[in-house]
């Protein structure tokens, strides 16, 4: 008997998972400042040059992510290429608020992978340890931007070429695609800005079945109007969109 009520228990809580999943397909949902927004509808549009733009309804709010391409991968927001961003509108008691992932200035959050020129002379500030580069306090300094303050560790080849770096500290006063030029070595090595920190993020595209799509996000977005009656910066976490379905743009 007690088998048998074990069976029943583990049968009905299976049946609940399977009808949760019907539910949320297809799904979107994220953390938007601590708050759960999960979308009411969801659609994604494709337009001819094989762009993707993801429209997620809920009452009294939206949000649009809109990628470049719908190949699989990691896209980032906040960069000079304005074909992928991210914006979020909200209506509540009559308060129209709208939200952009805009190039502004402020803070770097990320710098290019790839250098625009990796220079002569440097020495790496940061060692490979356990598959993660650990990297010291003698950083080095940029001397070009809009902005002021930011730090970079480079790591450089056994040629004294620059290969990457990291940001160590943010500065302030930068925008996306500012050409940064790194002090020591040759002072020759140059890098751009990807994105800052009042807007970034990332949208990854994990599954496209062509008539569905599936990823993850995550996003920074300044207030677009500068209305006083908003937040300076919008925050949304821990973003899913699943199994949305994919239409023809109109």
């Amino acid at each position: 008997m007690k088998k048998l009520i074990s069976l029943i228990v583990i049968l009905v809580a299976f049946s609940s998972c399977q009808e949760e999943v019907k539910f949320n397909n297809p799904g979107f949902q994220a953390y938007r400042d601590g708050v759960l927004f999960r979308g009411i509808d969801v659609k994604a549009y494709k337009s001819s040059s094989g762009a993707i733009s993801i429209v997620a309804l809920a009452q009294d709010e939206e949000v649009d992510i809109d990628i470049a391409n719908s190949t699989l991968g990691t896209y980032y927001f906040g960069t000079t290429n304005l074909n992928t961003m991210a914006s979020y509108l909200s209506s509540f008691n009559d308060v129209s608020l709208a939200y952009e992932t805009n190039i502004v200035a402020g803070p770097v959050a990320k710098m290019y992978a790839a250098m625009v020129a990796g220079g002569t002379g440097y020495t790496s500030d940061c060692v490979l340890l356990n598959g993660a580069y650990a990297c010291n306090a003698s950083h080095q300094t940029t001397t070009t931007g809009l902005g002021s303050g930011l730090t970079l560790a480079v790591i450089a080849n056994a040629s004294g070429v620059v290969t990457s770096v990291r940001v160590a500290s943010p500065g302030n006063g930068y925008k996306a695609g500012d050409l940064i030029t790194i002090v020591g070595g040759g002072g020759n090595a140059k890098v751009r800005v990807l994105n800052v920190e009042g807007s970034n993020g990332e949208v990854i595209i994990t599954e496209n079945l062509g008539g569905t799509i599936s990823g993850s996000f995550k996003f920074n977005a300044v207030n677009a109007n500068n209305n006083p009656l908003g937040g300076e910066i919008v925050n949304f976490q821990y973003g899913t969109f699943y199994k949305v379905p994919v239409l023809p743009a109109p």
